[in-house]
């Protein structure tokens, strides 16, 4: 008999889940859903997933035991957000915009455009959606989006507009980056995720994880260009009040560079972005959603030959 390939166990382990989200009620908390799903994980799915094992083992220095309960965690979240995205009934407890009062001064005060990033972390359209209720109703909202779209992105953004709150999705390949410069500089908050690599648009160098990284620089040029605020929020799941936490960064303020400096201006705003993101992988490690995409982000170490570096190229 044929061994059941990795796709077949996720493929068993999904659907053994979905059936576990479907008797819920009888443990209604995330953490007892989380450890149940843990379970299932355990008894299903094989014990070596090629980037999520090097991701925990080696970019978090995880020994082997806890990483394969990160995998495990991993895989339960990922259907927790894929939920997320066709259930509008709040079974997993809405969200908590922390301090939330701070932020909606700020952006009431603002006069400037405002560039809201964010990453693949948690359920981060439940993080849009706390902070709409923070947003003044006279700001457009615009989200960029990749150019791929389905009914079911349209039915998740359409729950996260409301009758007073304008919010349009910019699709990436369709004059998005102009538009979003443009709205930008007429005072709009455009929102962009950028944990994204190369194929996704052109990248700048970065460390992240103590390596040579390269993230995509659309969304630090844009903020430059459109001489924009920029404000990082990250979202997680408490699972001990059962609720996602929304947490603002402090505000990049909007310079004015000189035409000659603006790669540089580009770059700083890409590491410390990229700075923020690692720090809050660390602390909720499993809900990451990219960690699958860790070997198109993280470069290939340098090898030596003799005394002249060989650099990777991807």
């Amino acid at each position: 008999m044929q061994s059941p390939t990795r796709e077949d166990s996720i493929v068993t382990y999904s659907s053994a889940v979905a059936a576990l989200q479907r008797i819920a009620t009888l443990d209604p908390t995330l953490r007892g859903r989380r450890l149940l799903a843990r379970g299932l994980a355990r008894a299903l799915l094989p014990a070596d997933l090629g980037p999520l094992r090097y991701a925990f083992e080696e970019l978090l220095g995880e020994p082997t035991a806890s990483a394969h309960r990160l995998l495990y965690d991993w895989f339960f979240y990922r259907q927790l957000e894929a939920r997320s995205w066709v259930d509008s009934s709040g079974r997993d407890g809405g969200g908590m915009l922390m301090d939330a009062q701070r932020i909606g001064e700020y952006l009431t005060s603002c006069t400037r455009g405002v560039l809201v990033a964010t990453i693949h972390l948690g359920n981060y359209l439940e993080g849009l959606r706390q902070l709409r209720f923070a947003l003044p109703s006279r700001r457009p909202v615009f989200v960029v989006r990749r150019t791929q779209w389905s009914d079911v992105e349209a039915r998740a953004f359409a729950r996260v507009a409301s009758g007073d709150l304008a919010l349009t999705v910019l699709r990436t390949g369709r004059r998005a980056a102009a538009i979003a410069i443009r709205e930008l500089k007429r005072g709009s908050v455009v929102v962009v995720l950028y944990d994204l690599p190369l194929r996704f648009g052109g990248t700048v160098e970065v460390e992240f994880f103590a390596r040579r990284a390269r993230f995509v620089r659309g969304p630090a040029e844009i903020a430059v260009l459109g001489e924009a605020d920029i404000l990082p929020i990250f979202t997680h799941y408490d699972h001990t009040i059962g609720v996602s936490r929304v947490e603002a960064m402090p505000v990049l303020a909007a310079e004015s560079v000189p035409h000659e400096r603006r790669h540089h201006r580009i770059l700083a705003i890409t590491q410390r972005l990229v700075t923020l993101a690692e720090q809050h992988i660390r602390r909720h490690p499993s809900q990451w959603a990219h960690w699958l995409l860790i070997h198109e982000l993280v470069l290939k170490p340098t090898r030596h030959r003799g005394d002249v570096d060989v650099i990777s190229t991807r």
